[in-house]
């Protein structure tokens, strides 16, 4: 009986332990995605993982009980956010200190072993200013597709983002211009205790359309590599609670412009460095606050057609984020 009473103890109590292991942190192609995006550092989990709980005593001895939870072939994903400001591979694209409020959702699926498929969408929404110094409204709508394979602590990563923007116009574009680009991204983690650090690389190609033609946002044949650290320190309740810090520089190949938007450029774009608290308070529901600072060099071009000047030189901004998993 004794036994029996311990089983079903050890079963409840593995509910909120297996919740509180839950991993935070997003797969090597969503981290992609997210870099892609503004910096921010998203809270949930695109894959499941096995957790085991191990804990139970009694008066008269110990009983151990194992839990484990089953590997998902799918997952589902949505999420939502608002950062201070839209800084996008080291530019402050809304400028005039604009925020950002952002919608997110993605599936994933994993037919075999390792192998797992991602495709998504994001929509962003803010405010700029243009050269008459009237108010008109940004958004964004990005449709995203990837596919992750891991071999071992290495994770590599192919995948396709499409950028539409449908109030951004020029003289020469017309309205809602676009672009198309694919990325090839790197990541390894290191595990040192309970902390994992994970060196990444992630290398952007725009496939146009070339700016200048209909429709086109971005100087063709242009591309952008980012070199990051991240890091995840577990901080309370079995990692639910943790820090992640991270740090990564940018390399630009014609992508951005500086001198206020009049010369293309190739070389080093901006250094950037920040901070998450990603909070899983269930094994579907988390938040992850951020801060943020960038340092750039290149007189970046803020806010491509809107008048805003350039980019700071030292840029701090935050923001929080909110993930539903399941």
């Amino acid at each position: 009986m004794k036994k029996i009473i311990a089983l079903l103890a050890g079963v409840l109590l593995a509910v909120p332990l297996a919740q509180a292991q839950s991993e935070t942190g997003t797969s090597a192609g969503a981290q992609a995605f997210d870099m892609a995006r503004s910096g921010a550092i998203s809270a949930g989990r695109t894959t499941a993982e096995t957790v085991t709980v191990t804990d139970y005593k009694t008066a008269g001895g110990k009983e151990i009980v194992v839990v484990e939870e089953d590997e998902k072939w799918w997952s589902v994903n949505a999420s939502t956010g608002w950062d201070s400001l839209y800084m996008f591979r080291g530019v402050n694209v809304l400028g005039n200190g604009n925020g950002l409020y952002w919608l997110g959702a993605d599936v994933g699926i994993s037919p075999w072993e390792n192998g797992t498929f991602v495709a998504g969408v994001w929509y962003g929404v803010g405010s700029w200013w243009n050269g008459a110094n009237a108010q008109a409204r940004y958004g964004e709508l990005d449709v995203f597709a990837e596919y992750t394979h891991t071999f071992g602590n290495l994770a590599l990563t192919a995948g396709w983002i499409y950028y539409y923007y449908p109030n951004y116009a020029t003289e020469v574009s017309g309205p809602g211009n676009s672009q198309n680009e694919i990325f090839f991204g790197a990541a390894y983690d290191i595990a040192l205790g309970p902390v994992t650090i994970t060196p990444n690389t992630t290398y952007y190609y725009n496939v146009g359309p070339e700016l200048g033609s209909y429709g086109g946002a971005v100087n063709g044949g242009s591309s952008y590599w980012i070199l990051g650290l991240d890091m995840n320190v577990p901080v309370a309740y079995d990692g639910a609670v943790a820090l992640e810090p991270y740090t990564q520089f940018g390399v630009n190949f014609g992508y951005n412009n500086n001198n206020f938007g009049a010369t293309r450029f190739n070389g080093g774009n901006n250094w950037q460095t920040g901070v998450a608290l990603p909070i899983q308070f269930t094994s579907w529901f988390g938040i992850s606050p951020y801060v943020a600072y960038s340092y750039q060099w290149q007189q970046l071009a803020a806010g491509a057609g809107t008048g805003t000047g350039a980019t700071a030189v030292n840029t701090f901004w935050g923001g929080i984020s909110a993930n539903f998993s399941f």
